[in-house]
């Protein structure tokens, strides 16, 4: 475990920390440069997957294991953890509407 996670709900995420607040850069083509600083921050030092959203106007960047956590505890505090395939769901779906029709 990084210096910076704690452990909640079984999962790693990420400790509340300063804000960290920087420059980027966007190019004419669109590519965006994360400072190495926030990306060391958020375990992205070599690349990665990251999910982009506009909330409000502004753009919010997440990492992809940031995301996954944040699905993991979802399911495990709405008692879906069990059913977390697609195959899960599907079938807790069929069930549900059998006990719907009758």
């Amino acid at each position: 475990m990084q210096a910076n996670q704690t452990l909640d709900h079984d999962y790693l995420v990420p400790a509340p920390s300063p804000m960290l607040v920087s420059r980027g850069r966007v190019s004419a083509t669109g590519r965006l440069s994360l400072p190495s600083e926030l990306r060391r921050e958020v375990g992205l030092e070599n690349g990665g997957l990251v999910r982009i959203e506009i909330i409000d106007g502004t753009i919010r960047i997440k990492t992809m294991l940031d995301v996954k956590n944040t699905i993991r505890m979802l399911a495990k505090t709405t008692g879906l953890i069990d059913k977390a395939s697609v195959d899960d769901f599907l079938a807790a779906r069929a069930e549900a509407r059998i006990a719907e029709a009758n």
